[in-house]
């Protein structure tokens, strides 16, 4: 449940990121939206909703990763890392996850199929979820293995 709660306030931190940058003039500095941007192998419909959400992605990543390490994962026995080791996994991790299938996922909903993200973010979400649970429980937070008496 706290690893669920968690993704969740991942989610709010995405969607409200999302909204202040895409939707309102607050980040002025950024571009029209509907601007196209060639990116060598491809063009993008959007350039200013691609900055949004890489910015949002990494936000969320970030706010995830601190509530992990200080509430879901906080009292479990996993193997000892430096904090930079673990924080370096969970980014690594988010590069396939948050990167990869949940911003890949949003922009070609809403950039090839005209779906507002508000309904492409959650399909992007649900499909990274697995994911993120395998490699959180397994790899990042990894339960230490205790010697038999």
């Amino acid at each position: 449940m706290k690893f669920m709660a968690m993704g969740f306030v991942g989610y709010v931190i995405y969607q409200f990121v999302v909204a202040v940058m895409y939707d309102t003039p607050v980040f002025w500095f950024l571009p029209d939206k509907g601007g196209s941007l060639d990116l060598l192998l491809f063009t993008h419909g959007d350039s200013r909703f691609l900055i949004t959400t890489l910015v949002a992605t990494e936000l969320s990543i970030s706010g995830v990763f601190t509530g992990h390490s200080h509430w879901t994962f906080r009292h479990r026995q996993s193997v000892q890392k430096p904090l930079w080791m673990r924080f370096s996994q969970f980014n690594a991790k988010a590069l396939v996850s948050t990167l990869g299938i949940l911003t890949v996922t949003v922009n070609v909903l809403k950039v090839n199929f005209d779906i507002p993200h508000y309904f492409a973010v959650p399909v992007g979400v649900f499909l990274a979820f697995f994911w993120n649970w395998t490699w959180d429980t397994q790899i990042v937070w990894r339960r230490a293995r205790h010697k038999p008496a």
